[in-house]
């Protein structure tokens, strides 16, 4: 067998090189054949290298081979029957480097039989684990069966999915971490962000409560020192019957890593923000206007009715109504700021055909238009706020009935009004984001 360090030294693959070509496939295929002969884990090492690459010059019948090696991994690893060779991570890998050349010479159906193949491994090896992990294996199995056109098999594990989410959710215990905060470092606080004047007291709660997105973003790099499996570990966001998100690791999913940064800051700030919003009641008597007047600077609410009777409710602590109230209003506001960018708010329906439907919170805020004159911080925070599943996705779990009346909680409340307040600055804040960006 050729040791794969020796593999590993083989001239690369050339054009116009033909005799080093030849000498490197033909070694390729003999490290390829040793694999198999051995069952080798690592049977992926030379496919890799030849099957795909173009500057190989694979000849038909070692393509022929390479095929059916595949073949008999998948059927292998996929074997149910043989709890010794049963393996259906192994058989996924073997099927996702086949379904592309199937696809690429028009063999559709074979693509098809090998989504259904690892769809059915994965759903027997669900069939065996426990409720988190079942639920985690059955959406690869319905991912499979989707791409296979098996509508019914989807069906299936998607419910049958469902119903092991809910069961892992019964078996999960919380986590908890205390943070003591000395009554000398909250009134320091207080005293900087609620000030004599009131117009400065809002402006610097606001700004002091807006997610910043270098901050997160360090926060996210330091977790490759401080926790670096944590880092590159996959991790899965359930809702009580479905993965809601999935976040990669830090390297690859940066992106998605600040969105769950975010939460943590959510959840972080709760004390901070429900004693600097008691500090402001009591230093300046506001009420529900002082808040509704304020979101509404920038003209952003024709009729300012909703907005009172949702801060109303807020202030007397109906936050069911709070959130239902407000939470569209919130979209209403940045529709209105997209249509004065020259954004359009509306699209065509997606079944009814010569009419229009309103665009979402979640494409108005990827509109980059729209992103640039918010800035970085804002446009993050109302993201991660109301319209990302990888956030708290309030805007949707509400509209779509998914949250239950003991989510409705204060600090819900408190981040709602918040995010008011920085609709009352959104034009200063895309100008301070702009200025740090230049």
């Amino acid at each position: 067998m050729f040791p794969l360090r020796y593999a590993r030294s083989i001239s690369p693959f050339r054009f116009g090189d033909t005799e080093r070509t030849e000498q490197a496939r033909t070694t390729l295929m003999d490290v390829h054949r040793a694999l198999m002969k051995t069952h080798s884990r690592m049977w992926w090492y030379a496919v890799d290298r030849l099957l795909e690459d173009k500057k190989a010059m694979v000849t038909d019948a070692e393509r022929a081979e390479l095929v059916a090696d595949l073949e008999s991994i998948i059927a292998t690893r996929s074997n149910s029957g043989d709890p010794t060779q049963f393996d259906p991570h192994e058989a996924q890998g073997a099927a996702e480097r086949l379904i592309p050349y199937y696809r690429r010479v028009g063999k559709h159906g074979d693509a098809r039989r090998l989504h259904q193949a690892v769809g059915e491994s994965f759903e027997h090896f669900a069939s065996n684990a426990d409720p988190m992990l079942a639920a985690a294996l059955l959406q690869t199995a319905t991912d499979e069966y989707r791409n296979a056109g098996l509508k019914e098999a989807r069906d299936r594990t998607r419910i049958l999915m469902q119903k092991k989410i809910g069961a892992a959710g019964e078996n999960l215990q919380s986590v908890e971490h205390k943070i003591e905060i000395t009554k000398d470092d909250m009134e320091k606080f207080l005293n900087q962000v609620v000030v004599d004047d009131l117009g400065s007291s809002l402006v610097r709660i606001t700004r002091e409560f807006m997610l910043k997105r270098g901050d997160l973003q360090e926060q996210v790099q330091k977790t490759l020192k401080e926790a670096p499996l944590m880092a590159h570990i996959t991790q899965m966001i359930y809702a009580d019957d479905r993965v809601a998100a999935k976040i990669g690791g830090v390297e690859e999913d940066s992106f998605g890593r600040l969105f769950h940064q975010a939460r943590f800051a959510f959840q972080f700030e709760q004390l901070w923000l429900m004693q600097a919003f008691q500090r402001l009641f009591e230093k300046h008597a506001v009420v529900p206007q002082h808040f509704a007047g304020w979101a509404n600077r920038h003209e952003l609410f024709d009729d300012m009715s909703l907005l009172v009777e949702g801060i109303s409710a807020w202030a007397r602590e109906d936050h069911v109504k709070a959130a239902h109230v407000l939470v569209p209003q919130v979209e209403r506001a940045l529709r209105k700021i997209a249509d004065g960018l020259g954004v359009p708010v509306t699209k065509a329906h997606p079944t009814v055909p010569g009419t229009s439907v309103a665009i979402g919170m979640g494409e108005m805020l990827y509109n980059q238009t729209v992103a640039e004159a918010l800035g970085p911080d804002a446009t993050l925070h109302f993201q991660a706020l109301y319209a990302d599943p990888r956030g708290m996705n309030l805007r949707n779990e509400i509209a779509h009935g998914l949250m239950d009346g003991n989510q409705f909680h204060w600090h819900l409340g408190n981040l709602i009004i918040h995010s008011l307040m920085m609709l009352g600055l959104w034009k200063e804040l895309g100008q301070i984001g702009k200025k740090r960006e230049d």
